[in-house]
């Protein structure tokens, strides 16, 4: 009985033996597949969550760079109607040219007791009550001076959707006299979506603290449907919640599931946010699921297949063998492709970082490169005591350009200025558009003296230019340019700004196609 004895136990060995390398083997396989499943479930994640934070800190330059504009035109127009009632339509003529075209809708003043008094659209024949509207009781209601931006509404005059953007208005003893308004399509804040790349269900919207939908664009298109809507409470809406960040859940408007990142704009009680569809995000790895299951089960079948005999133990070997092999090609292939989306990723966020300095129309500095240039300029001045200037340069009768020919033929315009002063630049100098038809160049090493002649080079040589617009047309335009140079006793680059803001209206206010120096600087003779 020994020999079968000896033949038992040694089957028993292989069969111990199969059993072990049967169980090793496909642990190993398992593991290694679902590795790569979480491998490419976490790098589809950490994209999907980068690009919402980006597109939502690039959104919310785009809304702040926006109400700052509308802000600006409400104070020039409140302090004009202050000045002179009658003469606000001429006002509101004027700051239409130098606000993007198609920013302001309307222009409204309320008078103390609540009764329409003024309307850019039509003339006010009739007495319409606007006392309930929420921009006139916040007004009536405060006594601070700030600017108030309403939910979306029907206007009573207009019919159509609008967001009121709304200042008091003081007469010279301080007195509560009335409210300007301000009627802004809640479509303006859409158009970032024209900027960026936006899946089918990919979603930028802007909110107010109360968490009414003041504009949503999903997959590129404008969705009104929703506006004026008040959304079910959000985690980023919690006032101690930090100012920005990124989660994953539902809509609270259509249920799909998305990475959102947030940005709060504080100081006007919004939110923007940029969703990006879940599902579409995780498209890479539910294949990745499915290849791996797939892969996975093959390889148990064939396990089993080489445990029935010892034979095919010995294949099953060398199939392990191989099978490892195969591993590490795939184990590289994913490392391959995960350094390059890595290095894509790195792209897209200087490509995004790109984006929010420059102009998408005219490819040039936009406000916030120029101000950032500026400042480190100021920083330089006041540690060694050198020297700039800067001028703010306008279209003159940019708007008939548009209404004669078209916004294409506008959008024309500005890109032939662009080239034509580009030229004409040092490359130490900063060029940017910092509004719809304006643009500002900063000079550094250069007194208010050798700005002037640059001014003037520019000013001629734009003057000499025939833009063709399309179509077998060309037109000729001219600009009207404010310089002001560094004082010792500006704070800041917003001053020296503001400074030449003044000098370009006193250009266009002496006729246009000129350049005119702040008071504050000294041409020398």
């Amino acid at each position: 009985m020994a020999v079968p004895d000896r033949t038992r136990h040694r089957r028993n060995a292989w069969l111990s033996v199969l059993v072990v390398a049967f169980v090793v083997s496909t642990a190993s396989l398992w593991m290694f597949v679902l590795h790569n499943i979480g491998t490419y479930r976490d790098l589809d994640r950490q994209v999907a969550e980068t690009n919402a934070r980006m597109t939502a800190k690039a959104y919310q330059e785009y809304v702040l760079r926006t109400i700052r504009q509308i802000d600006q035109a409400a104070q020039f127009m409140r302090k004009e109607y202050v000045k002179s009632p009658g003469n606000l339509a001429e006002s509101v003529q004027e700051i239409s040219t130098i606000l993007s075209s198609d920013l302001l809708f309307q222009v409204a003043v309320i008078s103390r007791n609540g009764r329409l008094t003024f309307s850019n659209l039509q003339a006010v024949t009739e007495s319409i009550d606007l006392s309930d509207r929420e921009h006139f009781r916040v007004h009536l209601e405060e006594d601070r001076d700030f600017l108030f931006i309403s939910r979306p509404l029907l206007g009573r005059v207009s019919q159509k959707w609008t967001i009121q953007f709304t200042r008091k208005i003081f007469d010279d003893r301080g007195d509560f006299i009335g409210v300007i308004v301000l009627s802004v399509d809640p479509y303006y804040f859409g158009r970032f979506s024209e900027t960026v790349s936006l899946g089918e269900q990919d979603v930028i919207a802007l909110l107010r603290s109360d968490r009414t939908v003041m504009s949503r664009v999903v997959g590129g298109n404008y969705d009104q449907k929703y506006l004026g809507t008040v959304i079910e409470p959000r985690p980023y809406m919690d006032p101690l919640a930090p100012d920005s960040g990124v989660y994953e859940t539902a809509s609270a408007i259509d249920g799909i599931k998305r990475f959102v990142g947030y940005q709060k704009i504080r100081q006007y009680g919004l939110f923007v946010v940029s969703l990006i569809d879940r599902d579409a995000a995780f498209l890479r790895s539910d294949r990745a699921v499915f290849n791996g299951v797939l892969i996975g089960v093959a390889g148990t079948l064939l396990l089993i297949l080489a445990s029935l005999a010892f034979g095919v133990a010995i294949w099953a070997v060398f199939n392990d063998y191989r099978t490892v092999r195969t591993m590490n090609v795939v184990l590289k292939k994913a490392h391959d492709e995960l350094e390059t989306v890595n290095n894509a990723l790195k792209q897209r966020e200087e490509e995004l970082v790109v984006l929010s300095e420059t102009d998408p129309l005219c490819r040039i500095s936009n406000r916030r490169r120029f101000m950032s240039v500026s400042e480190a300029e100021l920083v330089r001045h006041r540690r060694y005591g050198r020297i700039f200037s800067l001028f703010i340069l306008d279209i003159d009768h940019f708007k008939s350009v548009n209404d004669t020919h078209g916004h294409s033929a506008g959008d024309a315009v500005l890109v032939g200025i662009t080239h034509v002063i580009q030229k004409r630049l040092r490359e130490s100098d900063t060029f940017a558009r910092i509004g719809g038809e304006e643009f500002a160049v900063f000079l550094p090493e250069t007194d208010v003296a050798g700005a002037l002649v640059v001014a003037e080079d520019l000013r001629q040589s734009v003057a000499a230019t025939t833009i063709d617009i399309g179509g077998d047309r060309c037109v000729a335009v001219t600009v009207s340019i404010g310089i002001a140079c560094l004082d010792n006793g500006q704070s800041s680059v917003s001053d020296i700004l503001n400074r030449a803001d003044k000098a370009l209206y006193a250009a266009k206010r002496d006729g246009r196609n000129r350049s005119v120096v702040d008071g504050m600087c000294t041409v020398p003779t």
